[in-house]
Protein backbone atom coordinates (compact mmCIF):
# COMPACT_ATOMS: atom_id res chain seq x y z
CA UNK A 1 0.00 0.00 0.00
CA UNK A 2 1.17 3.27 -1.22
CA UNK A 3 0.97 6.53 1.94
CA UNK A 4 1.52 10.07 1.25
CA UNK A 5 4.48 11.18 2.24
CA UNK A 6 3.99 13.49 5.47
CA UNK A 7 3.49 17.26 5.35
CA UNK A 8 6.31 18.99 7.56
CA UNK A 9 4.74 20.96 10.04
CA UNK A 10 6.65 23.44 11.35
CA UNK A 11 5.62 23.38 15.53
CA UNK A 12 6.50 27.35 16.21
CA UNK A 13 3.34 27.43 13.70
CA UNK A 14 1.57 25.49 15.71
CA UNK A 15 2.32 27.12 18.20
CA UNK A 16 1.35 30.51 16.76
CA UNK A 17 -1.95 29.54 15.45
CA UNK A 18 -2.71 28.34 19.19
CA UNK A 19 -1.78 31.75 20.46
CA UNK A 20 -3.79 33.48 18.71
CA UNK A 21 -6.88 31.71 19.50
CA UNK A 22 -7.42 29.30 16.63
CA UNK A 23 -9.22 25.94 16.87
CA UNK A 24 -7.89 22.51 16.23
CA UNK A 25 -10.12 23.01 13.41
CA UNK A 26 -8.64 26.27 12.06
CA UNK A 27 -5.04 25.36 12.78
CA UNK A 28 -5.12 21.87 10.51
CA UNK A 29 -6.90 24.00 7.42
CA UNK A 30 -3.83 26.80 7.56
CA UNK A 31 -1.37 23.82 8.01
CA UNK A 32 -3.04 21.96 5.00
CA UNK A 33 -3.37 19.23 6.99
CA UNK A 34 -7.24 17.57 8.01
CA UNK A 35 -8.27 17.39 11.11
CA UNK A 36 -7.49 13.71 11.52
CA UNK A 37 -4.13 13.95 10.42
CA UNK A 38 -3.75 16.94 12.69
CA UNK A 39 -4.96 14.53 16.20
CA UNK A 40 -2.95 11.55 14.79
CA UNK A 41 0.43 13.77 14.84
CA UNK A 42 -0.74 14.68 18.37
CA UNK A 43 -0.83 11.21 19.34
CA UNK A 44 2.41 10.19 17.57
CA UNK A 45 4.36 13.93 18.53
CA UNK A 46 4.50 14.70 21.90
CA UNK A 47 6.35 18.15 20.92
CA UNK A 48 3.40 18.82 18.39
CA UNK A 49 0.96 18.01 20.73
CA UNK A 50 2.63 20.65 23.46
CA UNK A 51 2.75 23.20 21.05
CA UNK A 52 -0.96 23.47 20.94
CA UNK A 53 -1.14 23.36 24.96
CA UNK A 54 1.37 25.99 24.76
CA UNK A 55 -0.07 28.50 22.40
CA UNK A 56 -3.21 28.06 24.27
CA UNK A 57 -1.84 28.77 27.20
CA UNK A 58 -0.41 32.02 25.66
CA UNK A 59 -3.66 32.94 24.47
CA UNK A 60 -5.40 32.30 27.33
CA UNK A 61 -3.13 34.08 29.60
CA UNK A 62 -3.45 37.29 27.02
CA UNK A 63 -7.36 36.82 27.40
CA UNK A 64 -6.97 36.66 31.30
CA UNK A 65 -4.56 39.98 31.10
CA UNK A 66 -7.13 41.82 29.57
CA UNK A 67 -10.15 41.15 31.91
CA UNK A 68 -7.86 41.86 34.64
CA UNK A 69 -7.01 45.38 33.68
CA UNK A 70 -10.85 45.58 32.98
CA UNK A 71 -11.87 44.08 36.28
CA UNK A 72 -9.28 46.26 38.23
CA UNK A 73 -9.77 49.61 36.09
CA UNK A 74 -13.41 50.13 38.13
CA UNK A 75 -15.06 50.69 34.67
CA UNK A 76 -16.19 48.12 33.94
CA UNK A 77 -18.47 46.01 36.55
CA UNK A 78 -19.36 43.11 34.29
CA UNK A 79 -15.75 42.42 33.95
CA UNK A 80 -15.28 43.23 37.73
CA UNK A 81 -18.20 40.80 38.80
CA UNK A 82 -16.81 38.02 36.67
CA UNK A 83 -13.51 37.87 37.64
CA UNK A 84 -14.84 37.63 41.17
CA UNK A 85 -16.93 34.87 40.35
CA UNK A 86 -14.41 33.09 38.76
CA UNK A 87 -11.27 34.01 40.80
CA UNK A 88 -13.28 34.44 44.53
CA UNK A 89 -12.82 30.80 45.82
CA UNK A 90 -16.88 30.79 45.59
CA UNK A 91 -17.19 33.66 48.18
CA UNK A 92 -18.30 35.43 45.16
CA UNK A 93 -20.73 32.46 43.44
CA UNK A 94 -24.40 32.78 43.09
CA UNK A 95 -25.09 29.23 43.16
CA UNK A 96 -28.28 28.24 45.17
CA UNK A 97 -29.08 25.11 46.62
CA UNK A 98 -32.73 24.21 46.74
CA UNK A 99 -33.71 21.21 48.90
CA UNK A 100 -36.82 19.08 47.54
CA UNK A 101 -37.95 17.05 50.24
CA UNK A 102 -41.42 15.75 50.51
CA UNK A 103 -43.03 13.38 52.81
CA UNK A 104 -45.83 11.88 50.28
CA UNK A 105 -45.23 10.27 47.31
CA UNK A 106 -44.73 11.84 43.97
CA UNK A 107 -46.25 10.13 41.14
CA UNK A 108 -44.81 10.62 37.53
CA UNK A 109 -46.36 9.63 34.51
CA UNK A 110 -44.64 9.14 31.11
CA UNK A 111 -46.49 9.31 27.82
CA UNK A 112 -44.70 7.87 24.84
CA UNK A 113 -45.64 9.91 22.00
CA UNK A 114 -43.26 8.95 19.56
CA UNK A 115 -44.49 7.65 16.26
CA UNK A 116 -43.51 4.14 15.20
Amino acid sequence: MITKPKIPVDLEKVKELAAHGQSQGQIAINLGISRSTLQNRKRENEQFDQAIKEGKAIALQKVENVLFEMAISGENTAATIFYLKTHGDGEWSEKQQIDVTSSSPIQVQIINDLKD
